[in-house]
């Protein structure tokens, strides 16, 4: 009822289109959500990359043949593209926390479709170094992991998986520039509790994955089991 009295008071406007919604928790119309396409498979079966042909096709891609992620699988819920390309960008450097909650919608439906992550005990979000965190005020993929983890019910361990060293943005950098940008950048502060549980690694975007696979090898490293990524977006189009 509160929700109600507020949405007649400040009508909800569509953080893509400026529209009114009728629903107060919600910061994207139900026409713009319909043009955000969700990715479909086939997909690789390590880093997610979405392939053309029949959805039952199973297979790995050059890439994942050449050299295998630490990750056991990596998915990806969203085309990056379009009115979510936007609202990515307005969630990041815009602050605009509210989407949170449409963007968490969005992964967790497709988790549960593809049964992503169900034996996961621990859920992690790729950590910020402190000095951009203090830039930003705002860690992304925290906000979403913890979303995530409420929903499901997986403990979310949100100090343990430190980013140590301030390195270069990656979208600046090359495939083989940004593996090695990352090299020594993250720390675990108790690996011991990572020992033989499943993970679930959360972040935005998916692009080579260098980010996630680093963060998984060094968990993999700590004695850690099945690590499962999930990000809201990759731009792949098949």
């Amino acid at each position: 009822m509160l929700g109600v009295i507020i949405n007649l008071l400040y009508p909800a406007l569509c953080r893509a289109c400026s529209k009114k919604i009728n629903e107060f928790d919600r910061n994207i119309c139900a026409d713009c959500a319909k043009k955000i396409k969700e990715r479909l498979p086939p997909f690789c079966l390590r880093c997610g990359r979405q392939f053309k042909g029949e959805s039952e096709l199973k297979a790995i891609c050059a890439d994942c043949k050449d050299e295998t992620p630490y990750f056991d699988q990596a998915w990806s819920a969203c085309h990056y593209e379009g009115a979510l390309k936007s609202l990515i960008h307005d969630f990041k450097y815009k602050k605009i926390t509210a989407l949170s909650k449409d963007f968490a919608d969005l992964i967790i439906n497709f988790m549960k479709k593809y049964d992503i992550g169900k034996d996961s005990r621990i859920i992690l979000s790729v950590p910020m170094h402190p000095g951009r965190l203090f830039r930003r005020e705002v860690n992304h993929a925290d906000i979403l992991a913890r979303a995530i983890g409420k929903d499901l019910g997986i403990s979310y361990s949100g100090n343990a998986l430190k980013k140590i060293k301030d390195t270069p943005p990656q979208s600046k950098l090359k495939r083989e520039a940004r593996m090695k940008n990352l090299r020594s950048s993250f720390s675990l502060k108790n690996s011991r509790i990572f020992r033989g549980k499943d993970i679930l690694l959360v972040d935005d975007l998916f692009t080579t994955g260098s980010t996630v696979n680093e963060c998984s090898r060094l968990l993999k490293d700590s004695g850690a089991g099945r690590i499962d990524v999930i990000t809201l977006a990759r731009g792949d189009n098949a």
